[in-house]
């Protein structure tokens, strides 16, 4: 590369680190239309209360809460905040939001916009929480396996190279709620569909895409992309 292509591509990253995301739109969200992925209806229902499959579900969880050791109890309580930079054990340790300040902007949006989605799914359906799990939220579904499931999905396609790793810590962040004893197996489940049809209705808006774009050339800049090898 001659220095001339080195320089403009040095003011072309410049340019769009200083450029702003795009702005928040009227419905409060930033890249999901509520319209379009309404998880009244795209989600089963949780199971009936006293039905053989909450049964099965009460029992999952009590199994693995007995099953689990002190160590493993504190790394998933340690591991269970909703932040993109969790993944920086898939990516690397240069994945921080110091060296990624648009990175971290916009997957704050993107968790915000998910979270919000799944709070109305909450309030609609008003599943308890298992017995004696704090009880702020309703159970069904899980917030933390969509956001653990959009997340993973938008991140992979930034860096495709780190898939595999980037979905197998997805799927543990999403599982540990059982384990945790505040999630049945059903709220996860349904929590991770949230999150995949949320990530798909993001991916086709077009603020989205211009921000994505941004990210992108963000991570090629500090040469986590596999393009910057």
């Amino acid at each position: 590369m001659t220095a001339r292509r080195i320089v403009l591509l040095a003011l072309l990253l410049a340019a769009t680190a200083l450029a702003p995301l795009s702005p928040q739109t009227a419905t409060g969200y930033y890249y999901l239309d509520p319209r379009r992925v309404d998880l009244a209806i795209l989600l089963p229902p949780p199971p009936e209360a006293g039905s053989p499959e909450a049964r099965a579900d009460m029992a999952a969880v009590n199994a693995a809460v007995s099953a689990r050791s002190p160590a493993q109890l504190l790394q998933a309580r340690e591991a269970s905040q909703r932040n993109v930079f969790f993944f920086a054990q898939s990516v690397g340790p240069s994945f921080t939001p110091e060296r990624l300040p648009l990175t971290a902007a916009f997957f704050a949006r993107i968790g915000g916009d998910v979270q919000r989605l799944v709070l109305s799914a909450k309030e609609y359906w008003e599943r308890p929480r298992p017995g004696g799990a704090p009880t702020k939220h309703g159970s069904y579904p899980s917030g933390h396996a969509a956001f653990a499931s959009s997340t993973a999905i938008l991140l992979a396609q930034l860096l495709p190279e780190k898939r595999y790793a980037i979905f197998s810590q997805a799927r543990i962040f999403a599982a540990d709620r059982v384990m945790l004893g505040v999630h049945y197996p059903t709220d996860v489940a349904s929590g991770w569909t949230a999150g995949t049809l949320a990530a798909y209705v993001m991916m086709n808006d077009a603020a989205f895409r211009r921000d994505f774009a941004r990210v992108e050339n963000e991570l090629r800049g500090a040469h986590l992309t596999a393009a910057a090898r």
